[in-house]
């Protein structure tokens, strides 16, 4: 237990996140970073209780309005109550959320009442918790249960700029609590402000997910004469805000050549930044429309558009946005990304295709939809990441060839 004496401001602040998240659709983390930006006078310690707030509700909304509404408290505030309660906290001024002494003690009994109904229990919306027991099975559950965890933090050591024994000497020096994770990868376990220290200006690593990280790796151990790194051409066609193509050129140790792009320009906007930042010389972004004139390319990696299901840990808010109509379109893309570019290898290139979904349909069918209509394909290697056997989030990768 924790006591806690809670002001207005960061109630208000609080609730003006959580209006624009489920009322306005925006995206969680976005709304708390402009939020939190625009109120400076806040403390560390105030910043870091809003924005746990603020997450913890929307992991478990669902769930939370359930419960407050067995005592008809309809309010922002009762959301506030309960995720406090359920967090642990005791709070010393409950009259600023509108309830008494009474109200505490129901709603602690009820938290300690088991939930019949999963989907609820899990803070999923029926129709999506179903649909994911359909085509899921048994599996589904541990996954949901999992997906609700909160996400750990993972750094990729830039082995351009540093070594991890180097990185982890100075992580000691700002007192940062942290294990070493395979290939280059290190958890961080304590409350940090590495985004603004000077050693991510530096360059020194990228936060990145160990299950992003393992597409990079996967992609780098398909090369199979590592001795021609300088010759070797990869298009990175899905390329976002590029965290997988400064990946895939450290890996490269600066060789050969990246082409990186995406299909909506506007998240390709900080790369170059961010490639000179890390000292990667090998990226050259280009234009969507040029990926196609791209000829006898040794690995295309699609990443593709997906219904985000495997990042729930990172972003609650999706699991209130995915409908099937929408996994729908995501497949028909991904199909198509597939069916448009696979010209662009030549004869004895791969295509690296992943999603951070944990859907079938986005995953292994899609592929075998691939295979199935052009025969002249075949699966290679594949790995599934799922948040029930590690630490990350959900990933799917698989690297496809000519026969």
């Amino acid at each position: 237990m924790q006591e806690i004496k809670l002001h207005q401001p960061i109630i208000d602040t609080v609730i003006v996140c959580l209006k624009s998240i489920f009322e306005d659709n925006k995206v969680a983390d976005k709304e708390v970073a402009t939020h939190l930006k625009q109120n400076k006078n806040f403390g560390s310690r105030d910043r870091s209780l809003i924005a746990e707030t603020v997450y913890d509700i929307v992991r478990w909304k669902l769930k939370y309005e359930f419960i407050v509404g067995k005592l008809e408290l309809t309010s922002y505030k009762s959301l506030l109550l309960v995720s406090f309660l359920n967090r642990n906290y005791v709070i010393k001024n409950i009259e600023i959320l509108g309830v008494d002494l009474n109200d505490i003690v129901r709603l602690t009994d009820i938290l300690q009442q088991t939930i019949a109904d999963k989907s609820i229990e899990q803070s999923y919306p029926t129709n999506f918790y179903n649909f994911c027991e359909e085509k899921l099975g048994e599996k589904w559950h541990p996954l949901a249960v999992s997906l609700n965890n909160k996400p750990s933090v993972f750094i990729r050591v830039n082995s351009l700029q540093t070594s991890i024994a180097k990185l982890a000497a100075l992580l000691e020096t700002e007192n940062i609590s942290f294990k070493i994770m395979e290939d280059n990868c290190i958890e961080i376990l304590s409350k940090n402000n590495l985004k603004n220290s000077e050693l991510y200006r530096q360059g020194l690593f990228e936060f990145q997910d160990i299950g992003s990280q393992a597409i990079g790796h996967f992609l780098f151990d398909a090369i199979e004469d590592k001795t021609k790194l300088d010759k070797i051409t990869v298009l990175d066609l899905c390329a976002g805000a590029g965290g997988k193509t400064l990946h895939l050129s450290a890996l490269l140790n600066n060789k050969g050549k990246i082409y990186a792009t995406d299909y909506k320009a506007a998240r390709l906007k900080n790369l170059q930044q961010r490639a000179e930042q890390a000292g990667c010389k090998n990226i050259e972004i280009i234009e969507f429309s040029e990926a196609k004139k791209l000829k006898n390319i040794d690995f295309i990696l699609i990443d593709a558009p997906c219904s985000g299901t495997g990042t729930f840990k990172r972003q609650a808010d999706l699991k209130y946005k995915v409908t099937q109509e929408k996994i729908k379109e995501y497949q028909a893309i991904q199909a198509s990304l597939l069916n448009e570019y696979k010209n662009v290898i030549h004869k004895n290139g791969k295509i690296i295709y992943a999603t951070c979904s944990i859907l079938p349909q986005e995953n292994e069918l899609q592929v075998q939809n691939f295979i199935d209509n052009n025969s002249s394909f075949k699966i290679n290697k594949s790995q599934q990441l799922l948040p029930t056997k590690y630490g990350g989030d959900g990933f799917f990768m698989v690297a496809l060839s000519h026969q």
